[in-house]
């Protein structure tokens, strides 16, 4: 049998920020002079993080006949996962190519699934189980916010970041660009279809459009005035209904519903604050539900009134439909299907008034790494894009663990304490590293906790440092907001202050503290959705102590090209100089003269680098500064300004406790070995192995499922070269790429692996034993049983039963019939069973502990011949003890006088015929009247 081995697959408003010219923008960097007196050793991974199930909606269809979800979880790269509602099973997962999440989904009217992810529209088939990849929509346009259809099946769907529309026509296979919905607007956030018209739901600031599809015509929708809210956020959701459009509002502290009559050209009077979202759901006997206010609501299409249904839930309907689910009680008629963020399908019967879940039973997929930096404790700290997990690293153990934590655009530390600035609404929480993980509420140590929201319209934290007891944070503002601000949390009081526009219109990327002021720098860009005013980066200083900025300053930097539009990564060296970065330049800046006193163009060429992520720069304990200038891994020696570029792209790394380098790339870390040259090696390096699940979940030393197994190899002097492993016995060697292997198939495998350092040390071959057996053993009869069986016939249960792998449980094998337990190594008498159906079960098991039943019914049956072979079966067991009467009741069988038959077996029973044999005669012969 060959083993299959196979790679681990590789998972508001959330944007994906692309650092600008990494795939494009490449020149020639300068050609460093020296080694600086370091090895570099080859990347090892050590794995994705965090792995999770993250959803943002959902659509509702049929295949072959049975009721299904289509669901998208994020990931790299996001998977269309197929699930059975009414079984709740997993039926398919297919990855969309190109894409790491999807925030649209359509059905059309044939039932053809159309699905956004990035750029990018797929076409999935549920006849064929196909998926087409239609490439993207509007070249130029990097999302897709909505997705809908027609009657004809033509789709329609929103795009940023020109807020425009297209169509998808399903017969030409051709897209369709109806321009741009709102000119300054970036977003088409919604879309909805009724009566020929589409509606684009309008951000940063809310429009409604109403496009004519034939002729391109457009038209704004006023909205109407909402009270409290004086500039409309996003047009967030849209949902055709009926005669009415509902309309959610999303941003500036606004979470509201409101409805537009269609067919009147009116708006309703009623404003639904504390809207859940995201959708409201489909109509269903004259009835529309929404959540508002954490409680599931219902509105009459006929009365326009609104009335809550008892039925609590804390959150939004992610898209919703109608399902069936019979073998349920609880759920007669039609019940609402939604999905959660985690997988979960949440059901709401309003006939029976419940609401349950059902387990996720979608497949977890790694998330695109966010912030990296290394804790207090010497872990490394990650959070992940649209995550509701944190990653922990221990590079001592080799071992990940997670946490619960949102997005953090930042991570830094404070004495024990991690604290992550989250996106979206500029959440502050902390993680104490010196207690576990507790996320009930209700207990004391929550950890960890929420610490406060910044308010002031800001929303994300990119930047942290910390000095004189406080932290301090650089955010950026709200879509279509300029301005970040300057944040200062005093863990003592627990109290913070914010300073917005500590310099005008910009947001801040590089901060750090010293000697009682605070060091920044900026970027010109403020939330999506809006131009910046500025065009040239700062650099400022601010007073600690008095909460007052003391100075202003572009710097001068040599070599630039132009002015940069972001300066960050802020450090001081040990001579006092203030570093910072900006697109290809290393330079230091005397704090004093605010003069650039030194400078190294690295990257030529770079202009207009970077959006938010700051570039950072981190001082090792060999004095060298470490960097990830222009998303490049690169190394600076301060002192003689000589560089080396290890040519690995990643925008995210830091410097453990063992002096190697920590970087991400998409959903996996990596580790750099770093070593001093000339140092000798003399010592092999050493590899540890991970099995998940870490014991046989079977019997016996079994695994009854498929298993992983990840290896991890760390070299303290010359860096690892390599890590290989063997599946037959160290014949012949495979080089570990990093992944996880999957191992799917049964059998006992013997896995052997070793590393190799760079000074070409050899560990000795390791090898773990994996036996696997995921099936039940193999049931065989030895003759088929007819579906329709003679009462006056024994039925012989000649079976057996083997397994492959670990071997029959002989102790296990159990006959039933009909639910009683029968000898198996005897026949079955039937005519003393019933006539009618019978089901026949055999149950057996294998010593790793997987089962197998197989079932057989038959039908027990009478008939004249069948009559008259029961009386000669009785007559030689001595049942009837008169030969006479015996060919008497025969002949009377045989032609079928069933009276008389029974008569005289009523007048014989106790004399010459026992009662237990009168029995079973007169129940056949009634059967045959």
């Amino acid at each position: 049998m060959k083993l299959r081995i196979a790679p681990f697959k590789t998972q508001l408003i959330i944007l994906t920020i692309t650092l600008l010219g990494l795939s494009s923008l490449q020149p020639a960097p300068v050609e460093a002079q020296s080694s600086m007196n370091k090895q570099f050793g080859n990347p090892v991974s050590v794995g994705a993080p965090i792995q999770q199930v993250a959803i943002f909606e959902s659509a509702y269809g049929q295949e072959d006949g049975r009721d299904v979800m289509y669901t998208t979880v994020n990931g790299k790269p996001a998977m269309l996962n197929v699930i059975d509602l009414v079984d709740n099973k997993l039926l398919r997962t297919i990855p969309l190519p190109d894409a790491d999440s999807s925030w649209a989904k359509t059905i059309a009217p044939d039932g053809t699934l159309y699905i956004a992810g990035q750029s990018k529209v797929y076409r999935y088939s549920p006849q064929t189980k196909e998926l087409d990849d239609l490439g993207p929509a509007i070249p130029g346009e990097t999302s897709i916010w909505g997705l809908i259809t027609d009657e004809q099946g033509n789709v329609y769907g929103g795009t940023y970041p020109n807020a425009k529309v297209f169509k998808f026509d399903s017969k030409s296979n051709l897209f369709t660009d109806y321009g741009t919905m709102v000119e300054g607007q970036g977003y088409v956030r919604s879309i909805a279809y009724a009566d020929g018209i589409v509606y684009a739901g309008i951000g940063t600031i809310g429009h409604i459009v109403k496009l004519d599809p034939v002729t391109g015509d457009k038209a704004e929708l006023p909205i109407r005035d909402v009270p409290g809210v004086s500039s409309l956020p996003f047009v967030y959701g849209l949902d055709a209904r009926g005669n009415y459009l509902f309309t959610y509002l999303n941003g500036n502290g606004t979470t509201a519903l409101i409805i537009y009559d269609m067919a009147r050209g009116v708006w309703l009077d009623e404003v639904y604050s504390g809207y859940g979202g995201l959708d409201v759901s489909p109509e269903r006997e004259g009835k529309v539900y929404f959540v508002q206010n954490r409680k599931v609501q219902a509105f009459d299409m006929t009365t326009q009134q609104v009335t809550d249904t008892g039925i609590a839930y804390g959150t939004g309907f992610r898209s919703a439909g109608w399902v069936r689910f019979p073998d349920d009680p609880e759920l007669p008629g039609e019940t609402l299907v939604t999905i959660q963020f985690g997988g979960k399908a949440a059901l709401f019967n309003f006939e029976s008034g419940i609401h349950k879940t059902l387990p996720a039973v979608a497949e977890g997929q790694p998330t695109l790494i966010q912030a990296l930096e290394k804790g207090p404790d010497g872990k490394i700290y990650t959070s992940g894009m649209t995550s509701a997990l944190g990653g922990v690293f221990d590079p001592v153990t080799r071992i990940h663990s997670t946490y619960p934590m949102g997005q953090a655009e930042s991570i830094g530390s404070l004495g024990n304490d991690v604290y992550f600035g989250i996106y979206p609404k500029a959440e502050i929480r902390k993680l104490d590293t010196t207690l576990p993980v507790q996320t009930d509420p209700n207990k004391p140590n929550l950890n960890p906790e929420s610490l406060f929201y910044m308010e002031e319209d800001q929303d994300r934290p990119y930047v942290q440092t910390t000095g004189g007891g406080k932290i301090y944070f650089g955010t950026i503002p709200y879509y279509g907001e300029l301005g970040g601000a300057l944040v200062a949390y005093d863990p003592a009081s627990n109290t913070f202050d914010v300073h917005r526009h500590v310099v005008r219109n910009q947001s801040i990327v590089g901060l750090v503290y010293r000697d009682g002021k605070i060091y920044g720098s900026t970027s010109i860009k403020g939330g999506l959705g809006i131009d910046p005013t500025e065009s040239e980066a700062k650099m400022f200083v601010w007073d600690a102590v008095s909460g007052e900025k003391l100075s202003e300053f572009t710097p001068d930097i040599p070599g630039a090209m132009k002015s940069p539009i972001m300066i960050s990564g802020l450090t001081f060296d040990k001579d006092g100089l203030l570093w910072a970065a900006a697109d290809g330049i290393l330079f230091a800046v005397d704090p004093g003269t605010q003069e650039v006193v030194k400078s190294k163009v690295i990257y030529p060429g770079v202009t207009d680098y970077g959006i938010w992520r700051p570039i950072h720069l981190r001082w090792g304990n060999d004095g060298l500064l470490y960097t990830d200038l222009y998303g490049q891994l690169t190394i600076l020696n301060p002192d003689t300004m000589e560089h080396k570029e290890l040519g690995i792209q990643s925008a995210l790394f830091t410097l453990g406790d063992d002096e190697n380098i920590y970087y991400a790339q998409e959903t996996r870390m990596y580790m750099i070995p770093v070593s001093n040259v000339g140092e000798e090696d003399a010592e092999p390096p050493v590899t540890d192995i991970a099995v998940t699940p870490d014991q046989p979940d079977g019997k016996n030393g079994w695994y009854v499922n498929p298993l992983e197994v990840a290896l991890s190899a760390r070299d303290e002097g010359s860096g690892l070269e390599s890590t290989q492993y063997s599946w037959d016995e160290s014949v012949s060697w495979i080089n570990y790429d990093g992944s996880p292997l999957q191992v799917l198939d049964n059998g006992r495998h013997v896995f052997t692996y070793r590393s190799v350092d760079k000074a070409g040390n050899e560990e000795l071959p390791r090898t773990i034993q994996l036996h696997v057996d995921q099936e039940g053993p193999v049931i065989h009869w030895k003759s088929d049983i007819p579906e329709e069986i003679s009462s006056a016939h024994d039925l012989e249960l000649a079976f057996e039963v083997q397994d492959e792998w670990s071997g029959t449980d002989s102790d296990r094998i159990a006959v039933t019939l009909d639910g009683e337990q029968v000898n198996h190594n005897s026949a079955l008498l039937l005519f003393g069973l019933p006539l009618g159906e019978h089901t026949l079960t055999i149950r057996a098991a294998d010593l790793a502990g997987n089962e197998s039943v197989q079932e057989v019914n038959f039908k027990i049956v009478t008939s004249f011949n069948s009559l008259e072979e029961l009386v000669y079966r009785f007559a030689e067991q001595g049942w009837i003890d008169n030969h006479g009467i015996a060919n008497s009741l025969a002949t009377k069988a045989a032609k079928g006088n069933i009276t008389a038959f029974i008569n005289q077996v009523r007048a014989q029973t106790g004399k010459h015929i026992s009662t237990e044999a009168a029995a079973y005669l007169i129940r056949d012969a009634s059967a045959l009247q």
